[in-house]
């Protein structure tokens, strides 16, 4: 009776000191269920800031923590961009739920966060396993789309070329195509672009050259008028040096002359003319004759006869014109230096 008691007793103290436990495990499970309701209202609402909050305080509880959770939590990650902590999750769900039926959508996802933070090598592998793995999945056109814009990012044209084609020709109904044709338009407008670009760059390196060889000329040409203007100047200066010098001894015999016309003439009457009144008036009258004031003169057969020298002197008139010449010329040398 006293055992009987006894158990009974016991069971009455398992079920109070249980009681609390189980009252929390239910609190717990009503929370947990509230904030993964939480979490899909912000989802619905593409509240992805929200939506992250809410998953990632599902996933840190017991309750809350499934595949499923993991899942949309990683979605909201990838909506949002926070790329790094969406691979991240990425690791962590294929690393414990492995086998679950999100894996191969927490593959492609892998592969786009690669891309997205510009690991496009590893992107290429990740997505070429996931379309190894699942080649009949309804990603797969997506997965080459995604291993296309990798190789475009590393300018890799040809490659994601072959790519978008086959998108475009395997998957014509695929949301990829529009996107893939796209691509391969830009692709297309690059090779143009190139090619222009190669014969701007073959044509400009050739017009430079051309223009660098005209400069080189047009400066030995300008070198070469600028020692012709000197020599001319150098010659210029001579000719005047010399003109000038011509008109300086024209006018030194302009000023000259009168007084060697007078010395001239003084001296032929001084020696060419004589007074010869004791001469016998017997005399031939060829070599006689008869002065001013009468008296009888004889004229010497060798006395030069001088000519005296009108004022309209063709030889003094001769000396003038050339120094108004010389005084021309000169004056015409300096202006044509001056401009020059």
């Amino acid at each position: 009776m006293k055992k009987k008691r006894l158990l009974v007793y016991a069971s009455i103290l398992v079920l109070m000191l249980g009681a609390p436990l189980y009252a929390q495990k239910v609190s717990a499970t009503v929370a947990d269920s509230a904030t993964l309701t939480s979490g899909y209202e912000a989802y619905r609402s593409e509240d992805w800031t929200s939506a992250m909050f809410f998953f990632r305080k599902a996933v840190s509880g017991s309750g809350g923590a499934t595949d499923e959770t993991w899942y949309m939590l990683i979605m909201s990650e990838m909506y949002a961009g926070e790329f790094k902590s969406a691979l991240g999750d990425c690791e962590t769900f294929l690393r414990k739920y492995s086998f679950s039926m999100y894996c191969p959508y927490i593959q492609y996802q892998r592969g786009r966060c690669l891309h997205f933070l510009h690991q496009n090598e590893n992107a290429v592998l990740a997505l070429s396993d996931f379309c190894h793995q699942y080649p009949n999945h309804d990603l797969y056109a997506s997965a080459l789309y995604w291993i296309a814009e990798s190789f475009y990012a590393e300018y890799n044209y040809n490659s994601a070329r072959g790519l978008y084609e086959r998108i475009v020709m395997d998957f014509p109904r695929d949301s990829k195509v529009g996107a893939a044709q796209y691509r391969i338009d830009s692709i297309d407008q690059k090779s143009r672009e190139e090619k222009l670009l190669y014969l701007l760059k073959v044509t400009g390196e050739e017009s430079l050259a051309a223009r660098e060889d005209y400069e080189r000329q047009l400066k030995l040409l300008e070198a070469e008028d600028k020692l012709g203007l000197r020599q001319q100047l150098t010659d210029a200066r001579s000719r005047i040096e010399q003109l000038e010098k011509e008109l300086g001894e024209a006018n030194a015999s302009l000023a000259e002359l009168p007084a060697r016309s007078d010395k001239v003439a003084k001296k032929t009457e001084k020696g060419g003319v004589h007074d010869l009144t004791d001469i016998s008036t017997s005399a031939s009258p060829e070599k006689t004759g008869t002065s001013q004031s009468g008296a009888p003169y004889y004229t010497s057969p060798y006395a030069p006869v001088v000519q005296p020298r009108a004022e309209g002197d063709p030889e003094v008139e001769a000396l003038k014109r050339k120094a108004r010449q010389l005084q021309y010329i000169i004056e015409e040398q300096k202006s044509t230096e001056e401009t020059k």
